[in-house]
């Protein structure tokens, strides 16, 4: 059986404040795992196994799956499709993605855990209940486990009790950031950050510009007229190493050529880390034969202290990856 996991990849509203979170509707607040997405296929007495964005299959050669095989295997059902994070752990704390993917390859597989956050199907049926029941049905499946387990979730009453299950779980335990998802299905994201997907569209001429070396990247998101909205410049998080490497990559593909920048086909998606963003007037663009036109000016979003976190080969330049209404709040 082929998966096609992008598609069941939660698509979330990124929000600045626990405060912007809506109090007047039901709401489930869940921890969010920086770990490798994971779509899990199960059938009674004939396999289980994950299959993550890059179409990497894993199986029950790998302990966190064998558990979650036996702990199915006691349940009366015959088929299922979960949504989880493998992720790891060291003394307690969730480590960064980059420490998981090489315990995966060539590391301590005892760090790794499977946190399940969805039930996506059961028995060749859609899980048409609520999120809440959903949660609760998976926590039953999985009681006892050590290696898999339900993500942490709460209904909080009050903000004070989301700022409480923030503080234990992101700034104590290390994870993410939280998920918070409404009884209309609407699906929020909050991070200690703000942290966005955007397109790179430009390398900036600064310093070891004439060294052949990249120091700064232009940036930008797509609005939902198809134009890209120029977000700001990162430079913090290149190191000599990318800095050569962009050059060398990325120049051949140069579209045009300006005096402060050089324009390549925003292709490329690229991980940001900012403290916060201010509004300003950004240039846009109509992307045309390949080439980048200028549109004019929009007021938007100018990201501060941007600090470049790593290229997602997982993304794609399209409304859903790199949206501008989804990857920053108004």
């Amino acid at each position: 059986m082929e998966f096609q996991t992008q598609r069941w990849k939660p698509r979330a509203k990124a929000i600045m404040a626990i405060e912007q979170l809506p109090l007047d509707r039901e709401l489930t607040i869940q921890v969010k795992a920086d770990g490798e997405f994971s779509v899990i296929s199960y059938e009674k007495n004939v396999q289980v196994f994950s299959v993550n964005l890059w179409g990497t299959y894993r199986g029950e050669s790998d302990p966190w799956l064998k558990e979650l095989r036996e702990a199915l295997d006691r349940q009366p059902i015959e088929k299922a499709v979960i949504l989880a994070e493998t992720y790891s752990v060291e003394e307690g704390k969730m480590l960064k993605l980059p420490e998981t993917i090489h315990h995966l390859k060539n590391g301590d597989l005892s760090k790794i855990r499977l946190g399940v956050f969805d039930l996506v199907s059961v028995n060749g049926k859609t899980a048409n209940q609520s999120y809440l029941w959903r949660l609760q049905e998976l926590e039953t499946w999985l009681k006892g486990c050590r290696l898999v387990h339900v993500l942490p979730y709460t209904q909080p009453k009050s903000y004070q009790e989301m700022f409480d299950f923030w503080r234990h779980w992101v700034q104590e335990q290390r994870f993410e950031g939280l998920f918070a998802r409404d009884n209309r299905q609407d699906l929020y994201k909050i991070k200690p950050f703000l942290t966005i997907d955007c397109a790179v569209i430009g390398l900036n001429k600064r310093e070891k510009w004439k060294e052949k070396e990249v120091t700064s990247l232009k940036l930008a998101l797509l609005d939902t007229d198809g134009s890209f909205i120029e977000i700001g410049d990162v430079a913090s998080g290149i190191d000599h190493q990318l800095r050569v490497s962009l050059y060398n990559r990325l120049t051949p593909l140069a579209k045009r050529e300006y005096d402060t920048w050089v324009q390549v086909p925003p292709f490329i998606v690229a991980e940001v880390e900012a403290t916060e963003t201010f509004r300003a007037q950004k240039p846009r663009y109509i992307l045309k034969d390949g080439l980048l036109e200028p549109s004019g000016m929009k007021e938007a979003h100018s990201l501060r202290h941007p600090r470049l976190i790593r290229f997602r080969s997982d993304k794609k330049a399209t409304i859903e990856d790199i949206g501008y209404e989804r990857q920053l709040p108004n």
